[in-house]
């Protein structure tokens, strides 16, 4: 408004116009800057929701609680067109997930943190909606090992109505902004999420499009030969 205020004295000033003139003015100035608006609307009207990220710039975080997800081999992998149209998880899977037994990976953690482990054994291949976490999940070459989260994203647009997902802040990363990113072959031939790699754990985030590095620990808690143990 301030704005049309400023641009419509200088186009009608009232030495040089009479009123009639300048209501006219300000008609047409008003025309054309909703025209204007209509026009970069209508660029991303019929896009999908993940050109319409991209063109956004929308930054995409990893679910970083409880144990790192599996970087594979796989034997199975979800289509990424699926990532846009994620199913919803089970109701009460957790009360379907067997008690860890003694000595095993799931006694040593949480029954929270062993639940969701277990999550993609249930579920098996595809991508889901755990509350607003979007999860991936993948076969794993080894058969006996079954089925493995592949790859998170934390209050993913896909899973909330959450208009500007760009906009949340993640607990996982220490920082703001993309200070530290790097571009990673790993995270490359991966999807966002926190894996076992190197006995290190490393975060990848979508950065626009892009799947980035966005933060490694020098050493990965359970993470051992680039597996969760």
């Amino acid at each position: 408004v301030v704005s049309l205020f400023i641009v419509s004295s200088l186009l009608c000033p009232t030495s040089n116009c009479d009123a009639m003139s300048c209501r006219t003015c300000l008609v047409l100035l008003t025309l054309a800057i909703t025209s204007a608006e209509d026009t970069a609307a209508g660029n991303l009207r019929g896009a999908s929701k993940e050109d319409v990220r991209d063109a956004l710039g929308v930054t995409e975080l990893p679910d970083a609680k409880g144990l790192p997800d599996i970087p594979g081999p796989y034997k199975e992998v979800p289509s990424d067109a699926d990532a846009e149209k994620p199913t919803p998880a089970m109701m009460e899977w957790r009360s379907k997930v067997p008690n860890a037994t003694q000595g095993s990976l799931g006694s040593l953690v949480s029954s929270k943190a062993w639940q969701d482990y277990q999550f993609c054994n249930l579920h098996q291949t595809g991508f889901f909606c755990d509350g607003t976490t979007r999860i991936r999940c993948c076969k794993l070459e080894d058969g006996a090992a079954g089925y493995a989260k592949c790859g998170s994203t934390a209050k993913s647009s896909t899973c909330t109505d959450e208009p500007e997902p760009s906009k949340q802040k993640s607990l996982a990363l220490a920082s703001t902004g993309h200070s530290g990113w790097r571009s990673s072959s790993f995270c490359r031939s991966h999807h966002v999420g926190i894996y076992c790699y190197n006995q290190r754990n490393v975060l990848c985030c979508n950065d626009g499009g892009r799947i980035v590095e966005c933060k490694s620990s020098r050493t990965g808690k359970w993470c051992i030969d680039n597996r969760v143990v």
